[in-house]
């Protein structure tokens, strides 16, 4: 099986495409465009993934962090978190759904969110687990924070898509927009609200 896991992903795309939201895990690239210009976490800060997968971006979050305690993984899959444990053994993966992330980072002791990356796939969750994922964003986040998470081209206009977008400027202003990056399958755009 390759490396990045596609063999995995593509399994867990099947065993619920709503949650998976695509067929491949990210290229390299994309990865690298999610930590473009992002700040170091500072001692005390944790920098929180949202759906991690088969670690497309994990690993390269892996390579900017100076501190493997400075992550923590939010993965609702088991399979691929057992994935994910096995390839990432420095960095801290959790079995459980964003949407619980408030109760999750007090259970792992973390006080201090520096940011959040997320591979989510906001459109196609339902509405309630989307609202609860911003409102802790919202509460997690505090003023020097980010959230990072893409679209795909071809899905950044669905009406879903749409709200999302309009839900986070009501919590954190207007998006940066960065891309598309097209060295991806499918092709995607990155937003960026906060610091």
């Amino acid at each position: 099986m390759a490396e990045n896991g596609s063999g995995k992903f593509l399994q867990a795309f099947l065993r619920n495409p709503g949650q998976v939201g695509a067929i491949a895990p990210s290229s390299r690239f994309l990865a690298e465009a999610m930590l473009e210009g992002l700040r170091v976490p500072e001692p005390g800060e944790v920098l929180v993934e949202f759906g991690p997968g088969t670690g497309a971006i994990t690993s390269a979050i892996e390579r900017f962090l100076p501190d493997p305690g400075a992550y923590l993984g939010i993965e609702r899959d088991p399979t691929l978190v057992a994935h994910l444990q096995k390839r990432f053994p420095n960095l801290r993966f959790v079995n459980e759904s964003a949407e619980h992330t408030s109760r999750i980072l007090e259970a792992e002791g973390h006080s201090r969110v520096h940011s959040v990356l997320s591979g989510l796939p906001f459109a196609s969750l339902p509405d309630e687990v989307c609202a609860q994922i911003l409102q802790d964003l919202h509460r997690l986040l505090h003023e020097n924070g980010t959230f990072r998470t893409f679209q795909y081209v071809h899905a950044y206009l669905l009406p879903k898509a749409k709200r999302f977008r309009r839900d986070m400027a009501s919590y954190f202003g207007k998006a940066q927009k960065m891309g598309p990056i097209y060295r991806n399958f499918p092709p995607a755009w990155i937003l960026s609200w906060g610091a």
